[in-house]
């Protein structure tokens, strides 16, 4: 083979390898409300091939947008996290850029988005009963390892170490696996879909 033919080559193999791993939508504005007590946060979200990006607004006027940077097997390598404080408007955000230890998946509050990736995971993984490792990313993070167990075809549970149902978080899924809504018995929080939402 010539030396330009070869060429030719290599670069329609480039082509291809780059359109094969092009970014694509998967979803968006999905959105949901959480409440514990008095505090009501507002989520919204969409999903690409790549990545999850979304925003939290809290009753109190705090917003935190998010971008979840995705990996083959649903794992995560990085997390993008922006503070917009509401007694601090006009000031610069607060930004930070989580590196997340392999194998551990990133949780923040009760954000949908982040619990639907620990799902995929945990399907990507299989069985009745997986454990996986996560991060609660934020000001202060921590690792700790959350056991998902099935409850019937359509919801799940995710337990702590001491595995009390009690104390974790109770999830209803849809028909594609997606979060149709949650409650916390220990902290009394709620995940609600708003009704719309794609």
């Amino acid at each position: 083979m010539t030396r330009p033919l070869r060429a030719a080559g290599v670069l329609a193999l480039a082509l291809a390898a780059a359109c094969a791993t092009k970014e694509k939508e998967i979803e968006s504005d999905r959105r949901y409300i959480s409440t514990v007590y008095n505090d009501t946060i507002v989520e919204s979200f969409g999903r690409t091939s790549r990545t999850i990006t979304g925003m939290l607004i809290e009753k109190s006027g705090d917003t935190v947008r998010f971008r979840v940077h995705t990996k083959a097997d649903a794992l995560v390598s990085t997390v993008d996290l922006t503070l917009h404080a509401a007694s601090r408007r006009g000031q610069r955000p607060v930004t930070q850029i989580v590196t997340m230890p392999t194998g551990t998946l990133p949780l923040m509050q009760n954000s949908v988005a982040f619990l639907e990736q620990y799902l995929r995971r945990a399907r990507t993984v299989g069985g009745d009963s997986v454990s996986i490792p996560v991060m609660l990313v934020g000001a202060s993070p921590e690792l700790e390892v959350l056991t998902l167990v099935k409850n019937g075809a359509d919801s799940v549970m995710l337990l702590g170490s001491d595995m009390k149902p009690e104390n974790g978080i109770h999830l209803a899924l849809d028909p594609q696996d997606r979060i149709a809504g949650g409650v916390m018995p220990l902290s009394g929080a709620r995940i609600a879909r708003v009704d719309g939402s794609q």
